[in-house]
């Protein structure tokens, strides 16, 4: 029985192990992401009190892009992972 059952779990632990360092990997990229939204959201609240120019505009608006495709990016890396796991908790 021991046979049978070591290897299963070896490839399991093996399984979980890879998905824990994609999602530490994740975890870095999600304080890269909250970091620039508190820049992002302090420019917002410097632009009232100062004149903007339309190249400042410009480039926050490029800011804000790059941060929500970096979420998005991260969303659908999230949902890859949680697809693993689950089909690593249901592997025989």
């Amino acid at each position: 029985m021991n046979d049978i059952v070591l290897p299963i779990l070896r490839k399991i632990q093996d399984s979980l192990a890879a998905i824990d360092r994609k999602v530490t990997a994740q975890s870095r990229d999600l304080t890269e992401v909250r970091q620039d939204v508190r820049m992002i959201r302090s420019t917002f609240h410097d632009i009232g009190e100062t004149r903007v120019t339309e190249g400042e505009i410009t480039v926050l608006h490029e800011d804000v892009n790059r941060v929500l495709g970096r979420m998005r990016d991260l969303e659908v890396r999230v949902e890859h992972l949680e697809v693993s796991a689950v089909s690593a908790d249901h592997s025989p």
